[in-house]
């Protein structure tokens, strides 16, 4: 049973089922529960801002379905947080009414630094969805560092990304690195637990009181002062591609937090989200998205 979604107003998403012989005399809370897969809190915001129908007519979460009946949830407008709208040029290579993927430069960070009142993706997101006058806030699925670019997954409405973050290990990127040195090892996996570094708040490192973190790689190609990855996360640690490759010895090009050196014609990072894999929440559809790295990278061929 795949549910249908659209925007019938400026102001409203709407999402809509087909109730089947099997769900005949189930109430609509227990339906969205189980069909819909609503969470608590989400049945709870339907039910106190929402609005339901079923055949056209208004209904009570409590009541029940039967076979044939059309139900329809109009859900809440969203409450944002303290981001400001920010126009800004977003790079967006897909969008529908569930997801949107962005191609994020190297350079700008996801959201706004806690110390800083800077621009970033989330605010121009936001900006882009007042001049359309959608009501929902900014939901990252898959987040990059600020100097790492490449493919991000985004959610664009709380229920999309409910269902997305709820299936979160289906959901597949591949970077592409480039890290000093000659990489020695054809392939491989770096299991090492990763942790925050005693006296940062920003830096990571690799500690037995860390968290579990795997990192798959294969090397492309191997020069002698610089060398091509293709990388797999396995777990979704902070800096983690960066963190690993600095524990065995070749730093990411241009991480100098991580002890990479900078190159001069490139900034930040030598990290490259490259392809993006996920089932579509809706219709269940494999979806694959891919992204060429920066042109600078040249300079390192």
């Amino acid at each position: 049973m795949i549910p249908s979604l659209r925007m019938i107003t400026e102001t409203n998403v709407v999402k809509t089922w087909h109730v089947t012989k099997a769900f005949d005399g189930v109430s609509i809370r227990d339906f969205l529960s189980s069909v819909g897969e609503f969470s608590r809190q989400l049945l709870k915001k339907v039910r106190l801002n929402g609005k339901l129908f079923v055949n056209g007519l208004k209904r009570e979460i409590w009541q029940p379905l039967s076979t044939g009946d059309e139900l329809k949830v109009i859900f809440p407008a969203e409450e944002r947080g303290a981001i400001v709208p920010h126009k800004g040029l977003l790079s967006i290579i897909y969008e529908d009414e569930d997801v949107l993927i962005l191609d994020k430069p190297s350079g700008i960070p996801v959201v706004p630094p806690l110390d800083s009142t800077g621009t970033s993706i989330a605010n121009h997101l936001l900006y882009e969805y007042d001049k359309r006058g959608y009501p929902c806030t900014v939901h990252i699925v898959t987040r990059l560092d600020r100097d790492t670019s490449g493919l991000m997954l985004i959610a664009k409405h709380a229920y999309s990304h409910m269902l997305l973050t709820k299936n979160l290990d289906q959901v597949k990127r591949r970077y592409q690195a480039v890290v000093h040195g000659s990489f020695m090892e054809r392939e491989g996996l770096i299991d090492k637990p990763i942790g925050r570094e005693e006296g940062s708040i920003i830096r990571r490192t690799v500690s037995s009181a860390g968290k579990p973190s795997k990192t798959m790689f294969q090397l492309d190609r191997c020069g002698t002062d610089y060398s091509f990855l293709k990388v797999r996360l396995l777990t979704g640690r902070t800096h983690q591609i960066r963190v690993h490759m600095s524990y065995l010895g070749y730093p990411l090009v241009g991480d100098t937090l991580y002890g990479g050196k900078e190159v001069e014609g490139t900034k930040g990072q030598a990290l490259h989200c490259d392809q993006l894999h996920f089932r579509h929440p809706w219709t269940k559809k494999r979806m694959t998205f891919v992204s060429d790295p920066p042109k600078e990278w040249n300079i390192f061929a």
